[in-house]
């Protein structure tokens, strides 16, 4: 089984330094030439998705309409893909939640704990949640089965934390149109074992790659192919 798992493209609130959660943001113009240069490298690179789902926050969704659009796959909308609520804070500056919030971001600033914010979601639930993903992912799905999900910087953690195994999830600063690219054996991903340990059933093929953003990647690839051919 093979899964990609995707950040949205630049938004509003990207641009502008706002922390989204479930708030709505549009892409910028940037963002939706990000979302197509990576429906060119997927074009270029022949990916063609089983399956295809998305978190139902706009700025997910227009990204993923733009990168599926040649893909004969239906889009589905998944609320566990969502962006984790980051309650009252959410769709603001720091400047606002400082002015509109100061107790609550003072608490924050000191324990780094989601549980003083009101309406946010903790970081145990973003860790339950990631872990339902993967459940969902691996033991609904088989092996001749490509996976592409498109979903949010912050939950993307958990979620990669989840697929990893680790009993941490890592801070990673998730860019925009970043693909993960992973396969594994979903028959074998509750065994025991040294089967845990063999390299052969668990790959990581790409790792938090926005090449596609860099230069002039399509002209890059093509000459790199014509080299090979």
């Amino acid at each position: 089984m093979r899964c990609l798992l995707i950040r949205h493209a630049q938004s509003v609130a990207n641009a502008e330094g706002r922390l989204q959660g479930h708030a709505e943001f549009d892409l910028t113009k940037t963002g939706r030439w990000q979302a197509e240069r990576l429906f060119q490298r997927f074009q270029m690179e022949c990916l063609e998705p089983t399956h295809i789902y998305c978190s139902p926050l706009r700025r997910t969704l227009e990204t993923a309409q733009i990168v599926s659009r040649s893909w004969q796959v239906p889009l589905i909308e998944w609320d566990q893909l969502i962006e984790y609520n980051l309650g009252v804070f959410s769709g603001l500056s720091w400047e606002e939640i400082g002015a509109r919030h100061p107790q609550m971001a003072r608490a924050f600033r000191q324990s780094g704990d989601w549980g003083a914010v009101q309406g946010a979601e903790g970081l145990a639930q973003r860790r339950a949640r990631g872990r339902r993903v993967v459940a969902s992912l691996v033991d609904g799905h088989g092996g001749g089965d490509v996976i592409v999900a498109f979903s949010h910087g912050g939950i993307l953690q958990h979620i990669i934390a989840a697929l990893l195994g680790s009993e941490r999830t890592w801070g990673i600063r998730v860019r925009n149109t970043a693909v993960f690219d992973l396969t594994l054996d979903e028959s074998l991903w509750h065994e025991p074992g040294d089967v845990r340990l063999d390299t052969r059933h668990w790959r990581i093929h790409c790792f938090n790659d926005a090449a596609h953003l860099e230069g002039d990647y399509g002209a890059a690839e093509q000459t790199g192919s014509a080299k090979e051919a």
